[in-house]
């Protein structure tokens, strides 16, 4: 099978695993009220942006033929989640104070897309997931989990801050052990995973 195949899941799990990694190491420094912390706080959700940004498109790749509509539409909301919030993680780094009169103005006209993005393509790649049968059972709810906790239960402050690192942890965590686990024929075009079928039989007689 093609080391390109190995590369895609291999890049993608490890994007994964930074995206729960991050988005946990950003929640813990803010709820830090040092504001040393900031900068920390700021950097830990760049990384998870980008982690995040790549993790979409490798997602939208394996769940491409289970899936092939809501595949790209979860790939691509996420996608633009997270060039939007990088967006906000630089502005964080540039003007910590998140109240400076320095702020781009354009940050206001990409929160909306930024937010559906990240609500909408994880309920869509939740309902991928439940469609394609991928993983186990429960890790689509994991996630939809996570969408109401992170973004309707804010309110209850620090647990709910808690309750979201953990179904982060859970649900994207869980999701790398799936990807890692999956067929390296779903990174593969039909015309690669076939021609190296089509090659096993000379393989073996050479072997013989």
């Amino acid at each position: 099978m093609s080391n390109l195949a190995r590369l895609y899941r291999l890049t993608t799990v490890i994007a994964l695993a930074l995206w729960s990694a991050s988005g946990v190491a950003f929640i813990a420094t803010a709820l830090n009220s040092d504001p040393d912390a900031a900068p920390v706080s700021a950097l830990a959700f760049l990384c998870a942006q980008a982690a995040l940004g790549v993790s979409a498109v490798g997602l939208g790749h394996l769940l491409r033929d289970r899936t092939p509509v809501l595949a790209p539409i979860a790939s691509g909301l996420l996608f633009l989640s997270a060039f939007g919030h990088a967006a906000f993680a630089g502005s964080m780094l540039v003007a910590p104070d998140p109240d400076a009169a320095s702020a781009p103005w354009a940050l206001d006209l990409i929160a909306p897309p930024t937010m559906v993005g990240i609500i909408g393509g994880t309920i869509v790649l939740a309902i991928a997931l439940f469609r394609a049968r991928l993983g186990v059972a429960w890790l689509w709810i994991v996630l939809i989990g996570w969408v109401v906790v992170e973004f309707f239960l804010s309110g209850l402050g620090i647990w709910a801050s808690l309750a979201s690192a953990v179904l982060l942890v859970v649900g994207f965590g869980g999701l790398a052990v799936v990807t890692a686990r999956s067929d390296l024929r779903d990174w593969t075009t039909v015309r690669e995973w076939t021609a190296t079928d089509a090659a096993e039989p000379a393989r073996a007689a050479a072997a013989n």
